[in-house]
C-alpha cells in the first residue's frame, strides 16, 4: 500500500505532519520535492530575486522550516545545494489520472496547486513555473473527468453531463480549447444541465463559436464532434477497418451532403450530389467549379468504390484548401498528406460483450442491421482473403494459440505470416494473436464445419499429442470420424496417463467411442479390465494381435476370473517382449507369486519391474511395484521401513486407491491398526468413485478385517458384505471367496466356509482353497463337529 504525500500542494500549501503555514517556506519544499536538489545560489535568485541578499533570505526560510519541524527533518542542505525527501501529492495525482484511479483523484485534488498563493510575491519566473504546474494538473485531472463524460454518454446522458460539468469545473485549470469547449457544451446539453448556460457565457466571452449539440452517436462523441466543427477548406481522412463505424458516423453528421461511393462509369459518385445542373459538369474544372460552390460539408464514404474521375476532383478540391469543409471515409490510409482520424474500437460495457464484438460498432446489436451476430462477422471477414480467414479461423480454435504449430499447419512463410497476422490486427480483428471477438468468431466458425475441420486437423498434426487430441475430438464431434492421422496416438497417450492414475472410468469414456488401432483398443481392455468387467476385455484381447504385452493383459484378465494356471503361462510368456511387456509381465507375475504366498519369488519380480519401469520413466508404475516390494518384504519378516517411508512421502491424493490399499494392508501387518484402517477405507471409497471395481472388493475386504480385528463385529459384517457385492458384480471368484471366508469366520458360520471352499475349487484357487479348508477343520474341532 503507497504511503499518503507529506507535502500536500493541491489546495492550499502545507506539510502533512507539521503545524506550518508560512506559504514562501511551504512553497520552496514543493518546489524540491517535484524538481529535486537544487543549487543553494540559484533557489536565492528564483525565490527572492529582488532582496538585498537572496542567500541570507535562503538561510532564514530554511531556519523557519528546521524549527517548525521538531524532530522530522524538512529540509537538507550541504555548503552547495538543498534538497528534501518529503513526498507530494502532484506525483501522486498524475500516476492516479495515469492509472484511471478515480477514486485516487479525486481524493488527492482538493484544488487548484498552491491555491492562494499572491503572485505578486513572487518572481516572474517563479510565478511562471507556479501557473505552468497548476494548469498541467487541472487539465490531466479533467481529462480523467471527461473520461468518465465520453463514457457514460453512450447509455447514460444524465450521468454524462454531470461528469461534464466537473470537468469545466475543475479549479486551476486554463479555458478549454475550442473543440473541448465544443465537446463539453453538446454534453451538458444533452443533459439538460443547468451549467450550459454559464458555458455559453464563459464561451462568447472568449469568442468561441459552439454549435448545437449533433445527433448521439454511442461511443463516437468526440469523433463526431471534430467531423462537426471542420472550417471551410479542411479535409479529415477517416480510416478504420469494416465494421468500425465510419458509415454510421457519417451519417451522424448534422449538416453536410453524404454521397455513397460507385464506380462504373466517369463521376459516377459525384452525379449522386442533389441539385445538379442540367447537363451536369463534364469535365475536371467544371466539377472543380460545381464542388467550390457546395454549401456546407462534403462527406464521401467507401472511397475505395469511388470511381476515378471522382477521385481526382475531389483530391483537387482538397488541395486548394477552399470550398466546403471535406471529409473521406476509407478502409486505406490517404493518397496524400492528409489529416486523418483513425476509428478505434469501442469500449465494451462488460465481458459478454467485449466477447461478442471485440468493441466492433458492426457487431452490436444495434449495428446488424438484422443480421445474425455469425452473419455479421463473416460480412467482416468478406473484405479477406481466404489464407487470411483461415489463419484466424486457426488461432481461434486455441485456448493460447501456439503461432509456431499454427504457421507449420498453414504452410505459411515468416514474412507471410507476419503480414497476415497484421492485416488482422490492423482490422481489429486480433488483438496480439488472440481473436478480438471470440464469441463472434465462434458463432460464425459453428457455420463453417469445413473450415473448422480442416484447421482442427492441420494444427494438430502440428501439437504435441497431449496438446492435440482435443483438436482431434472437436474434429470427430464436427464428422463423425476417428480416422484422422495422428488421432490414435493422441487418444493412446491420454488414455494410458489417465490408466496410470487409476482413472480408468475415464479412460473408458474416452476410448469407447474412438479406438480403432490395436494400441487403443488394448488401452480399452485395460480399462475394462480394471473397471472389473474382465470378460468383456478378454473379448477385446482376443481379436488382437497376439503380443507379449497383450499376453500379459489376457494372463491379468484371466487370473481376476479364477484361471492361475493360464495367468502364470500368459505372464511368463510377456518376458519375450519390450520393456513395457516385461515391465508388466513381472508386475503380474510378483501378484501371482505374492497370492500364492511364493514371497520371496514375489519380491524378486517386483524388483525387477520396478527397475524396468524406472528405465521407462513410468514414475507411477515404479511407486506401485515398491509398494509390492514393501508388501513382501514385510510378509518375509524383513525391514521394510525405507521401502514404507517413500511411499508415505508421496502426496497422499496422487496416490491410486491400488497404492493405499497396499500401505494400508503394510501398516496392518505392523499392527498400526487405526492408519491400516483409514489408508483402507480411503482406497474403498476412491475406487469405488473410479469405478475400479477389483481395488474396491479387495478394500472392503481389508476394512472388514481391520474392524473385525478390533471387535467391531457390525462393521466388520458390513465391510464383507460390500466386498462381496462388488466382486460378484466384477466376476472377481478369488476375493468373492475371500470375503465370504472371512464373513464365515466372523459369523461362525460353516455353511458359508463350505461355500467358499466350493467356489475356489471350482476356480483352481487351490492356494485359497487349504486355507479355508485349516478353518473348516478348525471351526469343526471348536463346535465338536466331525
Amino acid at each position: 500500500m503507497t504511503a499518503p504525500p507529506e507535502l500536500l500542494t493541491l489546495g492550499s500549501l502545507r506539510a502533512a505532519q507539521v503545524p506550518f503555514r508560512r506559504e514562501k517556506p511551504l512553497l520552496l519544499l514543493a518546489y524540491l520535492s517535484l524538481r529535486g536538489p537544487q543549487e543553494r545560489r540559484a533557489v536565492a535568485r528564483l525565490f527572492w530575486p529582488d532582496a538585498t541578499d537572496p542567500m541570507n533570505s535562503l538561510s532564514v526560510a530554511l531556519g523557519q522550516l528546521r524549527r517548525a519541524s521538531g524532530t522530522l527533518v524538512l529540509v537538507h542542505t550541504t555548503d552547495t545545494q538543498v534538497s528534501t525527501t518529503l513526498t507530494c501529492d502532484v506525483p501522486a495525482l498524475l500516476r492516479a489520472c495515469a492509472d484511471t484511479d478515480l477514486s485516487g483523484a479525486q481524493t488527492l485534488y482538493r484544488g487548484a496547486f498552491a491555491a492562494g498563493l499572491p503572485d505578486a510575491d513572487l518572481s516572474d519566473e517563479l510565478a511562471g513555473w507556479v501557473t505552468a504546474t497548476r494548469e498541467h494538473c487541472a487539465a490531466t485531472y479533467r481529462d480523467l473527468l471527461l473520461g468518465q463524460a465520453r463514457q457514460a454518454a453512450e447509455t447514460d446522458a444524465l450521468r454524462a453531463g454531470e461528469w461534464a460539468a466537473q470537468a469545466y469545473a475543475v479549479a486551476g485549470a486554463a479555458p478549454p480549447a475550442p473543440p473541448l469547449f465544443r465537446e463539453l457544451h453538446a454534453l451538458l446539453r444533452a443533459a439538460g444541465h443547468p451549467d450550459a448556460p454559464l458555458l455559453e457565457r464563459d464561451a462568447a466571452s472568449l469568442n468561441v463559436t459552439l454549435s448545437a449539440p449533433a445527433p448521439p452517436l454511442p461511443g463516437r462523441q468526440a469523433e463526431l464532434q471534430q467531423l462537426t466543427h471542420l472550417s471551410a477548406g479542411e479535409t479529415l481522412w477517416v480510416r478504420g477497418p469494416a465494421g468500425i463505424g465510419k458509415s454510421a458516423l457519417l451519417r451522424a453528421v448534422p449538416a453536410g451532403t453524404l454521397l455513397r461511393a460507385r464506380a462504373g462509369r466517369p463521376y459516377a459518385t459525384l452525379l449522386g450530389l442533389p441539385d445538379l445542373p442540367h447537363p451536369p459538369p463534364a469535365d475536371g474544372p467544371g466539377w472543380a467549379r460545381h464542388l467550390s460552390a457546395q454549401p456546407g460539408p462534403l462527406l464521401i464514404d467507401d472511397w475505395e468504390t469511388c470511381d476515378p474521375e471522382s477521385r481526382r476532383a475531389l483530391l483537387g478540391l482538397s488541395a486548394t484548401r477552399s470550398g466546403p469543409p471535406l471529409i473521406l471515409a476509407s478502409r486505406e490510409g490517404p493518397p496524400t498528406l492528409l489529416p486523418q482520424l483513425i476509428l478505434r474500437p469501442l469500449p465494451a460495457d462488460n465481458a459478454q460483450e467485449r466477447a461478442e464484438t471485440g468493441g466492433l460498432p458492426a457487431l452490436r446489436p444495434a449495428g446488424r442491421g438484422g443480421l445474425s451476430l455469425a452473419d455479421a462477422y463473416a460480412a467482416l471477414l468478406a473484405p479477406h482473403a481466404p489464407r487470411a480467414r483461415q489463419l484466424l479461423a486457426c488461432l481461434g480454435v486455441q485456448d493460447n494459440p501456439d503461432l509456431r504449430a499454427t504457421q507449420a499447419a498453414l504452410e505459411f512463410g515468416g514474412d507471410d505470416m507476419a503480414a497476415a497476422l497484421e492485416r488482422l490486427r490492423q482490422a481489429y480483428l486480433l488483438e496480439g494473436t488472440r481473436p478480438a471477438a471470440p464469441a463472434a468468431l465462434r458463432a460464425w466458425l459453428d457455420t463453417q464445419p469445413s473450415l473448422e475441420t480442416e484447421v482442427l486437423t492441420l494444427l494438430a498434426a502440428q501439437l504435441p499429442p497431449a496438446d492435440a487430441l482435443d483438436h482431434y475430438l472437436r474434429a470427430h464431434a464436427l464428422t463423425g470420424s476417428s480416422d484422422f492421422p495422428g488421432f490414435q496416438a493422441a487418444l493412446a497417450g491420454r488414455a494410458r496417463a489417465l490408466l496410470a492414475e487409476d482413472r480408468q472410468v475415464e479412460a473408458h469414456d474416452l476410448l469407447r467411442p474412438h479406438a480403432r488401432s490395436p494400441g487403443t483398443r488394448l488401452l480399452l481392455a485395460r480399462a475394462l479390465d480394471a473397471m472389473g468387467h474382465h470378460r468383456e476385455a478378454l473379448g477385446i484381447l482376443g481379436d488382437l494381435p497376439d503380443t507379449p504385452l497383450v499376453q500379459v493383459y489376457r494372463g491379468r484378465a484371466v487370473w481376476r476370473l479364477g484361471d492361475r494356471e493360464q495367468a502364470t503361462a500368459l505372464a511368463t510368456a510377456g518376458l519375450n517382449g519390450d520393456l513395457e511387456a516385461r515391465a508388466q509381465a513381472y508386475n503380474l507375475l510378483s501378484s501371482l507369486a505374492l497370492s500364492s504366498r511364493e514371497n520371496a519369488r514375489a519380491l524378486d519380480y517386483a524388483q525387477r519391474s520396478a527397475g524396468l519401469f524406472l528405465l521407462l520413466g513410468d514414475e507411477l508404475m515404479r511407486l506401485k511395484m515398491i509398494c509390492m516390494q514393501t508388501i513382501t518384504t514385510q510378509t518375509l519378516g524383513l525391514d521394510a521401513s525405507a521401502l514404507l517411508r517413500e511411499m508415505l512421502d508421496a502426496p497422499l491424493e496422487q496416490l491410486p486407491p491400488n497404492m493405499l490399499l497396499n500401505i494400508g494392508w503394510v501398516l496392518e501387518e505392523q499392527g498400526l491398526l487405526d492408519d491400516a484402517l483409514g489408508y483402507a477405507e480411503r482406497a474403498a471409497t476412491s475406487a469405488e468413485q473410479t469405478c475400479n471395481l477389483s481395488t474396491a472388493s479387495t478394500a472392503w475386504n481389508n476394512v472388514g478385517v481391520i474392524h473385525h480385528k478390533q471387535g467391531r463385529a457390525a462393521l466388520a459384517a458390513a465391510a464383507y458384505s460390500q466386498a462381496i457385492c462388488i466382486a460378484r458384480q466384477s466376476g472377481e471368484i478369488r476375493m468373492l471367496a475371500t470375503s465370504l471366508g472371512n464373513l464365515a469366520e466372523l459369523q461362525e458360520s460353516l455353511p458359508l466356509i463350505e461355500e467358499a471352499l466350493n467356489i475356489l475349487e471350482g476356480a483352481g484357487q487351490d492356494d485359497l482353497a487349504a486355507y479355508f479348508r485349516e478353518q473348516r477343520a478348525t471351526f469343526r474341532e471348536r463346535s465338536g463337529g466331525g
